[in-house]
């Protein structure tokens, strides 16, 4: 294993454990260093719940380098009025709200005039059955402009099959309509058509 972190040992003799553990932690940052990790500065969603493997994959990806402008938030069920518990970079960047204004709120807060009711009515009746559900809605940024939002929305398990979050993966759209799901990266997820 050695000669794959490429380090050498402290020559002398006399190295100290603390030199030996250095010299191996600087050969593994630097493997790491070329891999696939997230951007430290990126939050990631740590779930407390453990999850099933397919869900917890879904995170895996959603946390991952490359990921960090994908808008989603995570949703607790086990809580009072579904808040959310974690609100994705992206989903920061792309509604203009921050961190502390958005986790422990519903998602309601998205809505606004022009938000269709049935829309709406879909999404609520995908929590209740919990169920997955792609809805494209009229929804409103924390400066008040509108955007047509391809959402995804999919519950999230752990291992013994209990519902544990609900995942909400945000992606504007040029229109109001169906057919666009493809878009949204939860979806594509999803579907395993990632790959």
């Amino acid at each position: 294993w050695r000669s794959y972190l490429m380090f050498k040992l402290p020559a002398s003799q006399n190295a100290s454990n603390m030199d030996v553990l250095k010299t191996v932690l600087e050969a593994i940052l630097g493997v790491v260093a070329g891999s696939d990790l997230p951007d430290p500065s990126q939050r990631q969603f740590v779930a407390k719940k453990e999850l099933s493997e397919r869900d917890a994959t879904i995170i895996d990806m959603l946390n991952s380098a490359g990921h960090e402008d994908v808008s989603f938030c995570i949703c607790d069920p086990d809580q009072d009025d579904c808040p959310i518990v974690f609100a994705s970079d992206g989903f920061c960047n792309f509604t203009g709200y921050a961190v502390s204004e958005i986790e422990g709120r519903n998602c309601r807060f998205l809505q606004g005039p022009g938000t269709d009711k049935a829309d709406v009515d879909k999404i609520r009746s995908a929590i209740k059955s919990e169920k997955e559900e792609s809805v494209n809605l009229l929804n409103y940024k924390k400066d008040g402009t509108s955007f047509n939002n391809q959402f995804f929305l999919s519950p999230l398990y752990d291992r013994e099959g209990k519902l544990a979050y609900y995942i909400g993966c945000q992606c504007s759209e040029k229109k109001l309509g169906p057919g666009q799901a493809p878009a949204n990266p939860g979806w594509v997820y999803a579907q395993g058509l990632h790959a």
